[in-house]
């Protein structure tokens, strides 16, 4: 004789492909997210674009990301979350002002050139007055925070010398080369994104970087 035997059911909720909320699978769509805002913009990529790239599915992503623009700021947090770590290891090389100088320099550009892109898309961002200006504002302040810290103590806090002025033509001398490089590449008929136009473009930042040590503050170093 067989008895009744009572079965028990187990209902799970159903969860979306490829469920997990690990760091693992939150960088796989911020890789995805990245690379494709990069090429087309904010306005230029869609929820679909990227879970498509990201093998997944739409679901997962707003699993993790309630929507595009939330999605778009973990991608700029994780940029400047990275830039903010190489300019503060940045601060503390030792040395005197023209050491320190070139070492944010050189840190910076080496951020910079491993994600080329970027300079592009925040440069897009802050012309379209978008919802992340205050956030960009907010990341910009240990990039702006090295320069007070290098140049403050010899240069005047107000004035066509001062070292916000300085800090801004430093800025602009590395970052318009990324942003323009569409331009420049037309105007001089080179691809200028490779290791040896890179280090041609080192090279010069470098050289007009000491020019104006050397005329504007080495009296104070």
């Amino acid at each position: 004789m067989i008895g009744n035997t009572k079965t028990k059911t187990v209902i799970s909720k159903n969860k979306p492909n490829g469920f997990g909320k690990s760091a693992e699978t939150r960088d796989r769509i911020l890789n995805a997210a990245e690379e494709l805002f990069i090429e087309g913009g904010f306005d230029g990529v869609s929820i679909s674009d990227v879970a498509k790239k990201a093998n997944c599915s739409k679901a997962l992503i707003f699993f993790h990301f309630h929507n595009k623009r939330e999605l778009f700021g973990s991608v700029l947090d994780r940029y400047y979350s990275a830039q903010a770590g190489v300019l503060m290891a940045a601060v503390d090389e030792g040395g005197n002002v023209r050491d320190r100088i070139h070492a944010g320099i050189g840190a910076y550009m080496d951020f910079i050139e491993s994600r080329p892109g970027y300079p592009r898309l925040i440069l897009g961002e802050i012309c379209s007055n978008s919802s992340n200006l205050d956030r960009i504002v907010q990341h910009m302040t240990p990039l702006y925070t090295w320069g007070r810290t290098v140049f403050g103590d010899i240069l005047p806090d107000e004035g066509p010398l001062s070292h916000r002025q300085f800090f801004i033509s430093v800025f602009g001398i590395i970052i318009n080369y990324f942003t323009y490089a569409p331009v420049i590449e037309k105007l001089w008929d080179q691809e200028i994104m490779k290791k040896d136009a890179l280090s041609e473009r080192r090279e010069h930042v470098h050289t007009v970087i000491d020019r104006i040590i050397d005329e504007f503050i080495a009296v104070g170093m």
